[in-house]
């Protein structure tokens, strides 16, 4: 059995088999995968994947139909979709028939240079002529290369990312065969022999340092890159290279809390200790860290999924260095499913359930109107389809064309905004949740059975006729209740007192017309002052005070339309960050939310 892709090409190659070489170009929206690639030998069988379901039988059945014709290439697309037939993404993948001299050399030195852990590009030029190319550490090549590869090769390999360059004349995909991640083992005792074994099976290279020769044989570590022996623990460690891809492992009772401060002096990853509960206490007692640190340091070592063996161990430790590596929560995919929310609406009550409930983390898709009228716009997601992109509290919410723009950022950890008043994408993503935060004071369309968890704010709705929750906007001592039954406190329309104002700090439309202001949300403002117009009416502050709120200009608004917020505070407001009120409803509906959940 092969286990990876150039390891089939290599071999097939040397005994002159003619194969399909099948790799993804790019991807646009969701898909199961953005990378990945495949041999299929004239057989039908296949070493890799590309994704596998539909997707991997059609380049199956692709590359076996060209095979059989005279192409020497071809490109392909794929179009994934859900149950209802909605795209949500596209892959598209380039196959080449490999049946030359030159492909198979190719291949079989990039297996030469897999074999040895060596970091290195492979280029698959596709304009102006197919060919593959190819650029090692240390300077070696392959195939006919130019200028123009080596410059793009060597940032590929000091950027450590995947591209597809296209300047018009030429254009390459350029990727990374051997994992640029890699692990540092520190103690050559039974744990880290099964770590090193399965960091090799999953592609992670590994070295190994020891004080006991014994103890880092080739027998041992067969697969590890390097294996450094020397009479101190500090001497071996100044002949290894490790970097910010690095993850070390200390395994082994001799080496504690000097190898840890040695290790994290070092601008590695992640640094994994061996060890029970108040072996890690002792650890913690022991060092003082800084905040990076801590985020870094890990003891007890591993995910919990109740390990005994060596190999159970290295399973756990693996999990978790593989989580790290690539920023994931190490979650069930299973409970990932539950973690789709849909909130319709964006303003600042809104963005304070986003942020709790993004912060605890959910997946979560905003639904707003094409040009909201928020006035709290530091402080409301829906700012985002006016200026595409909004940061509140270190939260970046972006607008989006369509659902599978809204995936790509869903997937880079960024809220995704969509044009989408009547909620017609609620069917589509089929959310476990739908947080109707509208404020419209009416329900405006939302109904009980979107979605096995549906959520209301304020009133307008009831409880187990709308929705399942409702939960209370009004100030005081109800403020964010969780109502199971019956509707929230209906509006007064009297905005909440500060500092002995009310209804004054609001400002309202005085005509109907466009709205417009040079003033900016955190100017400061006098009674009397003009701060805006609508039309050629102009806007009087009622109040002295700081501006919390604005309207975006040229906005058509009516006649006694909220318009603009003073605080009474002054310098003293905070116009940056989500209100109080705002957090506590976030916090009724991510523990509606979670106790729902809990119970599934």
């Amino acid at each position: 059995m092969k286990h990876t892709v150039f390891e089939a090409a290599a071999y097939l190659s040397e005994h002159k088999e003619d194969f399909v070489y099948a790799t993804i170009i790019r991807t646009e929206g969701s898909t199961s995968r953005n990378q990945g690639s495949m041999v299929i030998d004239t057989k039908g069988r296949i070493t890799g994947t590309v994704g596998g379901g539909e997707l991997e039988a059609y380049v199956l059945s692709q590359s076996l139909n060209l095979t059989n014709t005279d192409e020497s290439y071809r490109h392909i697309h794929f179009t994934v979709q859900m149950e209802d037939k909605v795209s949500v993404g596209i892959v598209y993948l380039f196959l080449l028939r490999c049946t030359t001299e030159e492909e198979r050399k190719a291949f079989i030195d990039f297996r030469r240079w897999e074999s040895y852990e060596l970091d290195h590009v492979f280029g698959l030029q596709l304009q102006p002529s197919v060919t593959l190319l190819g650029l090692c550490e240390g300077g070696a090549t392959i195939g006919d290369v130019h200028p123009t590869f080596l410059s793009h090769a060597q940032d590929t390999l000091n950027k450590k990312a995947t591209t597809l360059v296209d300047t018009g004349s030429w254009l390459c995909h350029l990727s990374l065969p051997v994992n640029y991640h890699n692990i540092l083992l520190i103690g050559g005792g039974h744990v880290n022999q099964a770590i090193a074994e399965l960091a090799h099976f999953v592609g992670i290279p590994s070295q190994v340092v020891e004080t006991r020769e014994d103890f880092a044989t080739e027998d041992l570590f067969t697969y590890s890159k390097k294996r450094e022996v020397a009479p101190t623990l500090a001497e071996a460690l100044n002949n290894i290279e490790t970097n910010e891809y690095t993850a070390c492992i200390i395994a082994s009772h001799a080496f504690g809390l000097e190898t840890a401060k040695l290790l994290l002096n070092r601008n590695i990853a992640y640094l994994g200790v061996l060890g029970s509960r108040h072996k890690a206490k002792q650890l913690l007692a022991s060092l003082t860290l800084e905040q990076n640190d801590l985020r870094r340091l890990h003891c007890p070592i591993g995910l919990d999924i109740g390990t005994e063996t060596p190999q159970e161990i290295a399973l756990s430790v693996i999990s978790e260095v593989m989580k790290v590596f690539n920023n994931r929560s190490g979650q069930s995919l299973k409970h990932k499913a539950n973690k789709m929310i849909i909130v319709r609406g964006g303003g600042d009550l809104a963005t304070g359930v986003i942020l709790r409930l993004f912060r605890a983390g959910y997946y979560v898709l905003v639904l707003e109107i094409e040009r909201p009228t928020v006035i709290r716009r530091t402080v409301s997601i829906a700012q985002a389809l006016y200026s595409d992109t909004v940061v509140i509290e270190g939260l970046k919410a972006s607008r989006c064309n369509d659902l599978k723009d809204a995936y790509v950022k869903l997937d880079a950890g960024i809220i995704p905004v969509l044009v989408d008043p009547e909620g017609e994408h609620i069917s589509k993503i089929k959310p476990v949740c739908v947080v109707d935060a509208i404020l419209a004071k009416k329900n405006i369309g939302t109904k009980i059975t979107d979605a096995p968890l549906v959520i209301a704010l304020g009133p307008g709705f009831v409880a187990k006729q709308d929705c399942d929750f409702v939960i209370e906007t009004m100030r005081g001592h109800s403020l964010a209740r969780i109502l199971r039954e019956g509707s929230a406190m209906e509006n007064t329309g009297v905005p909440g007192v500060i500092e002995g104002y009310g209804k004054e700090r609001v400002l309202h439309s005085p005509a109907a017309g466009i709205f417009n202001s040079d003033h900016q949300i955190g100017d400061m403002v006098k009674q009397g002052e003009v701060v805006a117009k609508v039309g050629e009416v102009d806007v009087i502050a009622t109040i002295d005070g700081k501006l919390r709120g604005l309207l975006n200009n040229g906005l058509e608004v009516p006649e006694h339309f909220k318009i603009a917020d003073i605080d009474p505070r002054g310098e003293r407001a905070d116009h940056t960050t989500v209100s109080e009120k705002a957090m506590a409803i976030g916090g009724a509906v991510l523990e509606a939310i979670d106790g729902f959940l809990s119970k599934a």
